[in-house]
């Protein structure tokens, strides 16, 4: 299979209210927006589609239809996640989990997005030698 891009769809209370927080503090843009339906795109990665869609609208389909987005996570990869944090804190966004040091090769925070969706921002680290020589 081909494939000449890739979505994320979250299922929404409010389309137009979850896309405002991914464009004030993350910087995607719209490329479609309908009172049922918004898709961004961020500027540094045009293939990728971050889709919010009304929860209760037919398009979400049979299945989808009615229920709520549960157990998601979008994972961001930055340069400086300390320089992130303080950004965030100063938005008042909520914070799930304060930056933190992790020994497989990442810092990285959580923030409460639009319709419980978990946004992880992170940054690459080295890993821990010792760590790593426990996970073979």
């Amino acid at each position: 299979m081909q494939t000449r891009a890739i979505s994320l769809m979250t299922l929404s209370q409010n389309p137009a209210e979850g896309a405002r927080f991914y464009q004030q503090h993350f910087g995607f843009l719209p490329t479609a927006e309908l009172p049922w339906f918004v898709s961004l795109q961020h500027p540094d990665h045009p293939q990728f589609n971050l889709d919010l869609i009304q929860k209760d609208h037919e398009a979400a389909g049979p299945f989808l239809q009615g229920k709520r987005t549960a157990a998601v996570m979008l994972a961001l990869v930055v340069d400086d996640v300390d320089a992130e944090a303080v950004r965030l804190q100063q938005a008042g966004l909520t914070f799930l989990m304060p930056p933190t040091a992790e020994p497989w090769g990442q810092k990285r925070l959580q923030v409460l997005g639009p319709d419980d969706v978990v946004v992880e921002v992170l940054q690459m680290t080295a890993p821990d030698q010792d760590w790593l020589k426990q996970q073979v």
